[in-house]
């Protein structure tokens, strides 16, 4: 190994020992019995959540704000419009049968539907990134529920907010490290309430079982890009940094009581390689071990693993292993917009007890 590689290889290694001495005083918050995170793209859900060490653009905010300084000096990045949405496989036929959304009317089909994971998401992220920044507004919808007939589990949230990420490059342009914030307001439902108590309410009592407050928080991350055959590249993120708490507000919800709960600090590694097959065709192979703070967490739930194959800069390719469940995806990504499809599949067993929730996301942009 030259001396080059092996200063850099080292200097990695510190930084991810450094993160593991925190671990002891790291926390994170369970929905259900499922890791969540405030945004996960269509990319990277295609490619496993495999995305620290790569993510671009507007990804960078929520993966690894050192990604930002990636991108191309004259290379601009504006989403005017940006609409996504995930749906479980169980969630699609209760969707339609009741024609809502909306969680107070979902509540029964849980209750006739014991056992049955149930999850849906819709979010809008307008955003604009050049090199260095990148700023991104954040509407998000996310409904996680299970009954056991007599009571129902659940994790329902609104998030509104602003967040952006500043990064630089280092030692010619080999270290990069970047600093992302956010401020959030979230209305949030969660945990276990009785069928009874909930059969009980209406539309103009079922809004104080939710508490809400504003919050704002900073992730962390570093870039280590080797200057050899498929530039191999190191990345490491701590999200949350000591975590992201609330403050009582009632801005989207009048009626609601009480403060949500803290999003706990977190922290992802990964490592990445970069082989090119011809001018027209490009990939990428990602391995990342999420969550080095949860020593307890089955072993299986840190994994991460991706493939992405990118011909011509406008047909994206993607495949992996979330929590060894396979994953893949497909983007088109042209002047004046983007669409992106992807399959992934999440554990929502409790310990060693896996069980898969299969899943369904896209991403349609007007951008240029």
């Amino acid at each position: 190994m030259p001396n080059r590689t092996r200063h850099y290889f080292f200097l990695f290694l510190k930084v991810y020992l450094l993160a593991l001495l925190f671990s002891p005083l790291i926390q994170t918050a369970f929905s259900l019995s499922e890791l969540s995170d405030l945004y996960q793209s269509p990319q990277g859900l295609g490619m496993g959540n495999a995305l620290t060490a790569d993510a671009a653009g507007y990804q960078t905010i929520y993966y690894n704000p050192a990604g930002v300084a990636n991108q191309f000096k004259r290379k601009w990045e504006v989403n005017l419009v940006d609409l996504e949405g995930s749906l479980g496989i169980d969630t699609v036929s209760r969707v339609w049968k009741n024609q809502t959304f909306g969680p107070y009317r979902m509540f029964g089909e849980l209750k006739h539907n014991a056992g049955q994971y149930y999850f849906l998401n819709a979010a809008t992220l307008p955003s604009f990134t050049m090199r260095g920044f990148s700023i991104s507004g954040l509407g998000s919808y996310q409904f996680a529920g299970q009954s056991d007939g007599v009571s129902l589990d659940t994790d329902i949230r609104q998030d509104l907010g602003v967040a952006f990420a500043v990064g630089r490059s280092f030692a010619g342009n080999l270290l990069k490290l970047g600093l992302s914030g956010k401020v959030l307001i979230r209305n949030q439902m969660k945990g276990v309430f009785s069928h009874d108590t909930l059969a009980s309410l209406n539309d103009e009592s079922f809004p104080t079982l939710f508490k809400e407050g504003w919050g704002f928080g900073f992730d962390l991350g570093m870039l280590v890009t080797l200057p050899e055959k498929f530039l191999p590249t190191f990345g490491i993120v701590w999200k949350d940094m000591f975590g992201t708490r609330f403050y009582k507000s009632n801005i989207l919800n009048a009626k609601a009581l009480g403060v949500p709960d803290p999003i706990a600090q977190s922290v992802n590694a990964a490592i990445s390689i970069h082989p090119q097959f011809s001018r027209e065709l490009k990939s990428t192979i990602a391995f990342e071990y999420k969550h080095l703070e949860l020593s307890t967490l089955p072993f299986r739930k840190h994994l991460h693993f991706g493939v992405q194959l990118e011909h011509i800069k406008e047909i994206y390719f993607w495949a992996g292993l979330y929590q060894l469940y396979p994953t893949a995806g497909l983007g088109y990504r042209v002047k004046g917009g983007n669409l992106e499809l992807t399959t992934y599949a999440v554990d929502t067993g409790e310990g060693e007890n896996y069980r898969e929730n299969r899943r369904f996301t896209f991403r349609y942009t007007i951008s240029f």
